[in-house]
């Protein structure tokens, strides 16, 4: 697409037509005029075709100017476009595989819900920092906080129970979450923890890491998978994994949420999980500042050059074929 780095200048091309209108007025007022008794003597004298011709000068003024002007105004066409957003906020989710996500109150059970609606919420923050730490009976990173949203969606999605010792260390899980975003420079940063069991395991208490978030200006959003009187165990492979939760989970979440400035919420159900994660997007927006860089190939040589043409040709007959004998 073509576009002009100066537009302004073209409106100096509207200036033509006056001056097309003072030349045909100064060509008549001009004119020279013989008074005779009869032109039959210059019945059969053929006109020359400098008559015409003489205007052919003026023309090219006309064309030498208007290119001129459009070269001036820089016509360019953008070759490439790229769109730099500044800095989001850097965001770790904190995701629990322990043996009890199995459990199939969601469909098909809690771990692929979870899984489904967290990649969702990564595809509405395209100008965050995100990255994923597990936990179970230990807990290790999935990914550093990253923009390649799409190989983040991929280790989530394809994560499973089974890759580390079961049981649900959630002060390990949010300590390592924290560990990921200290050395951030992000002004907000944030962790996103969900889980649905209590805290049975590791060498991390779950209110000591929130102490550290909070020193680190961390917020947390705990999300506890909750669904009431489930008492289901779930066999898998040559394990067997049984599926808690009461008040004593709701309270640790709460109390880490409070901690550090965040929120808790219970999925009571699936269609929650979905809504709560809507929730947090809506509570952590940021103000996202775009440059756009573009890379042009400039069109106003060959303007230059007819102008240029034009005038030069102008100059030609004015001084060879129409030049003024004293």
């Amino acid at each position: 697409m073509i576009q002009f780095a100066d537009p302004q200048l073209l409106w100096l091309l509207n200036f033509l037509p006056f001056l097309t209108v003072w030349y045909i007025w100064q060509h008549r007022r001009q004119q020279p005029v013989l008074k005779i008794s009869s032109t039959e003597a210059f019945a059969l004298v053929k006109s020359s075709p400098k008559i015409w011709l003489r205007h052919s000068m003026f023309l090219l003024r006309l064309i030498a100017i208007a290119a001129l002007i459009i070269a001036a105004a820089r016509p360019q066409k953008v070759l490439s476009k790229q769109t730099i957003a500044s800095e989001g906020m850097d965001i770790i989710i904190a995701f629990d595989v322990s043996g009890s996500m199995l459990t199939r109150d969601y469909v098909p059970n809690r771990l692929e819900a979870a899984k489904k609606v967290t990649a969702e919420f990564i595809d509405k923050r395209p100008n965050d920092r995100i990255g994923v730490v597990f936990f179970a009976g230990e807990a290790y990173t999935g990914s550093p906080i990253t923009i390649d949203h799409r190989i983040l969606k991929q280790i989530i999605l394809n994560v499973n129970i089974g890759a580390v010792q079961d049981g649900t260390a959630i002060g390990m899980g949010l300590g390592t979450a924290v560990m990921r975003l200290k050395e951030s420079r992000s002004a907000t940063k944030i962790i996103i923890l969900i889980t649905d069991g209590e805290n049975n395991a590791g060498s991390v208490k779950p209110l000591q890491a929130a102490q550290l978030a909070k020193s680190l200006n961390i917020r947390t959003y705990c999300i506890g998978i909750l669904s009431g009187g489930v008492n289901e165990t779930i066999t898998r492979h040559d394990s067997a994994y049984r599926a808690i939760g009461g008040p004593t989970a709701n309270l640790t979440l709460m109390q880490i949420a409070e901690i550090t400035g965040g929120k808790y919420f219970r999925a009571s159900e699936q269609a929650n999980l979905g809504l709560i994660y809507n929730e947090i997007d809506a509570l952590e927006k940021t103000k996202v500042d775009v440059t756009t860089y573009k890379r042009y190939e400039e069109h106003f040589y060959a303007f230059a050059l007819v102008g240029a043409i034009a005038l030069f040709l102008e100059l030609i007959f004015r001084y060879t074929l129409f030049r003024a004998t004293p």
